[in-house]
């Protein structure tokens, strides 16, 4: 790509969740299941290949659980490239911690990750987006907890006083800067509702032209693009973790797990030729 095309591209934001998905879906239905790290591991090095083919740069956000669990060499070829931010030390609800756990969840989890890579985390974004609601006091935690960015709020418009798709997060006193994901209006072809874009199921399954189409709209609200992506969504050829369960219903949620993940690399690769995808703080800025 020549320096023009380089500077003619818009910006676009790439974030990823890491996490032992295996673990957490067996946890959102009440199993507790050991933790399974050679496979995140495994996920981890082929996202940061992939990645580093395209040429992108991406914002991981990792359970702090995790930095007991893998490798610690695994950390450095994701920092020296990319932003590391955190969900917290437990990966657990916001709105179930409440205002009494939260913050000290969120400090615990910035702390535990900070120790294993040796690199600042400033960067939070609640699991499953459970911030909804929860301010102010979501806010003023987070800014006691050393954190200054935060990806966690979805928004269908952006309030009047937002500047370059971001706003000072309620209830921190502007010491955390929010850039929010945007929100599907009803008239796009998903489920006919309002949902999160772009998630991992909406990026795989949607065809290209309307990922332009959606990226185009968000940039006409006044939003930065922003895809969500899974660690699983670079590695569509690897074991899922779920290869023992059976049942139609296992094998229904296993299909819908996977449908389309052989196809997000290219899907990446097509839409830099407009949009360069970076990090959280190649928006928000440092610290």
């Amino acid at each position: 790509m020549t320096e023009a095309a380089e500077h003619d591209r818009s910006r676009a934001v790439l974030t990823i969740m890491l996490e032992d998905e295996t673990r957490v879906e067996h946890e959102r239905v009440g199993q507790a299941t050991p933790g399974d790290p050679s496979l995140v591991e495994r996920r981890l090095e082929r996202a940061l290949e992939s990645l580093e083919s395209l040429g992108v740069g991406a914002t991981f956000f990792a359970e702090g659980r995790l930095a007991a669990e893998l490798r610690r060499d695994c950390w450095a070829p994701l920092v020296a490239r990319h932003e590391l931010g955190s969900q917290g030390l437990s990966r657990t609800s916001v709105a179930r911690l409440g205002p009494e756990r939260f913050g000290d969840d969120a400090k615990r989890g910035r702390d535990a990750l900070e120790d294993a890579s040796g690199t600042a985390v400033r960067c939070f974004r609640a699991p499953d987006f459970s911030a909804d609601g929860c301010e102010p006091w979501f806010g003023e935690a987070l800014a006691t907890a050393g954190y200054t960015r935060d990806a966690s709020l979805r928004c269908a418009s952006l309030p009047d006083d937002a500047h370059d798709g971001c706003f000072a997060l309620p209830g921190s006193d502007g010491r955390v800067i929010a850039l929010p994901m945007p929100m599907l209006p009803a008239n796009l072809p998903m489920a006919g509702q309002k949902i999160m874009f772009l998630g991992s199921a909406a990026f795989r399954m949607l065809p290209l032209p309307t990922l332009r189409v959606v990226f185009e709209l968000a940039e006409g609200q006044g939003f930065v693009p922003q895809v969500l992506l899974q660690l699983a969504d670079f590695d569509p050829y690897g074991p899922t973790g779920f290869e023992s369960e059976t049942g139609w219903r296992a094998r229904f949620e296993h299909m819908l797990r996977n449908t389309g993940r052989d196809g997000v690399h290219t899907k990446l690769q097509q839409l830099g030729w407009r949009w360069r995808f970076d990090t959280v703080a190649s928006v928000v800025g440092a610290p």
